[in-house]
């Protein structure tokens, strides 16, 4: 009797260990977590402190990047993330740009292809619901500014719409233009019609802002009266008297970051190339600002350097790609405030 008692006993520990375990496991792969929930990281350094973390063990051969532009530091809150198809889509576009040879080994701030591939690849494996593993997979190296705590100002482009006709006319008389290749005047001599009957019209518009705007968000979709659309990317810009000038190219119907691969609303960023380099990984801190403008909090994303923005001129700013019309619109209108910045890459 005295065994058979202990049997069940036993069993009945073994089963209560068992239960234990799974509705453990079933917390923490709960995707209703909320994106803008966070944990407290401890004992990590005040946003902005340029100091690299002091109790975190020296990694073996020190990467070496720019220490002007990166520093190697923690964020001071680790957020929980959750994958959603936008971001899983932006992912792929970005492993497919860093498989083509034509990606210097090297690139912006000694940032090397191969650490953000490996980036790419181990955030698909990562539990994002879980702040500890982002902190034990990757190492974070905060964007530089000469701004209060190092913060970036963020803001939001989109993809307008434009009426237009493919030959001038009384209503669309603004030509939309493409690069010469060579000889080009400066632009307040290209607004007098310097370029004019060089066939290098590929759009007429009817408003000088209507273009302004294209040259601003640097692409933009034209629509013809017959419904046919054609979408015009960056081509090249011009400086001197006058100002700048962006002259436009026509690529695919699909929006194309530096006009090299598609770009995913919410998820892909413009950056100073010079800084960040097309197919960095990154995470962010976003500006939360209610209907008057007026700071309500910070949410976090995992972002991806995918364009280039002809105003992103160091590293004070970031524009975040907010899709295609008036919905596009209405979305970059609602970032724009100063937030921070951390690249990813493989912990060492």
């Amino acid at each position: 009797m005295r065994s058979a008692r202990r049997v069940v006993i036993t069993d009945f520990v073994v089963l209560i260990c068992c239960m234990a375990a799974i509705w453990g496991l079933g917390i923490k792969s709960d995707k209703n977590t909320p994106e803008k929930a966070f944990a407290t990281v401890p004992e990590m350094p005040a946003p902005g402190n340029s100091a690299v973390v002091a109790d975190m063990p020296a990694p073996l051969g020190e990467r070496k990047v720019a220490s002007k532009v990166l520093t190697h530091a923690m964020p001071d809150t680790m957020p929980y993330l959750t994958f959603e198809p936008d971001m899983l889509e932006a992912m792929v576009e970005q492993a497919n740009y860093l498989r083509r040879k034509d990606v210097p080994a090297r690139g912006a701030s000694g940032i090397q292809k191969a650490e953000m591939q490996r980036t790419l690849d181990l955030l698909q494996g990562v539990n994002l619901l879980d702040p500890s593993v982002l902190m034990t997979t990757f190492d974070f190296y905060q964007v530089n500014t000469d701004l209060k705590n190092h913060r970036v100002r963020m803001t939001g482009y989109y993809t307008p719409v434009i009426k237009a006709s493919r030959v001038q006319t009384p209503e669309y008389s603004v030509p939309m233009l493409k690069s010469p290749g060579s000889g080009i005047p400066n632009p307040a001599a290209i607004e007098a019609g310097a370029l004019a009957g060089k066939g290098l019209e590929l759009a007429w518009l009817r408003s000088k802002k209507e273009l302004r705007n294209a040259q601003l968000q640097g692409n933009c979709m034209v629509e013809f009266p017959d419904g046919e659309r054609k979408h015009f990317g960056f081509g090249q810009s011009v400086k001197g008297s006058g100002g700048s000038y962006v002259f436009f190219v026509e690529i695919d119907n699909q929006v194309l970051g530096c006009g090299t691969f598609p770009l995913t609303a919410r998820y892909s960023i413009a950056v100073d190339l010079r800084y960040i380099p097309l197919g960095a990984t990154l995470l962010a801190e976003l500006p939360d600002l209610d209907a008057s403008g007026k700071l309500k909090g910070y949410t976090y994303r995992i972002l991806f350097a995918q364009d280039r923005g002809g105003a992103i001129l160091n590293t004070k700013r970031m524009d975040l790609y907010c899709g295609i019309g008036q919905k596009g619109l209405q979305e970059a209108r609602k970032i724009n405030g100063l937030g921070r910045l951390w690249v990813l890459l493989p912990k060492q």
